[in-house]
């Protein structure tokens, strides 16, 4: 998984902490953060370890969690991820991520849509995922049964 992406959810759980406790002290207001537009750009480990390719990859961004006064989270979040290799597909996702009191989490929206130039949408999730024991999956989601470089890698 990209490291931007494991920071981006790094940090809205470090904002959720910080949210929760507000939300203790607020009653049954729900505490909202919001990110405003963030850009980033990074050496792309995902892609080097996954097809073998050094590249900068610049990710643009933007999220808004909301923290329930149960421990319940709720974080929408639009992405794209642009390599500054053309091979390299371009990734977008949207959507709403929901985790209960329980720390199961689901998704809605489509989490990642891969094109590349001149041939378009070449992966596209969408749907609903929970991620409970089983999961249960509705929309097509081929990325979580396949192997990734099939898509990312030129």
């Amino acid at each position: 998984m990209r490291l931007a992406r494991l920071a981006a959810v790094s940090l809205a759980l470090a904002v959720a902490g910080t949210a929760a406790g507000a939300t203790a002290v607020l009653g049954a207001k729900p505490a909202t953060e919001r990110s405003g537009r963030v850009v980033d750009t990074f050496p792309d480990d995902f892609i080097l370890e996954l097809c073998g390719i050094e590249t900068m990859t610049t990710v643009t961004e933007h999220w808004t969690l909301t923290t329930y006064e149960d421990g319940s989270q709720r974080l929408w979040t639009s992405r794209m991820f642009v390599s500054d290799d053309p091979r390299l597909p371009i990734e977008q996702g949207a959507g709403m991520s929901y985790w209960d009191a329980d720390g199961v989490q689901t998704v809605h929206g489509s989490p990642i849509r891969l094109r590349r130039p001149g041939q378009g949408i070449i992966l596209l999730d969408a749907g609903r995922v929970v991620f409970s024991d089983p999961p249960v999956i509705r929309g097509p989601h081929p990325s979580l049964a396949m192997d990734l470089a099939d898509a990312y890698c030129p």
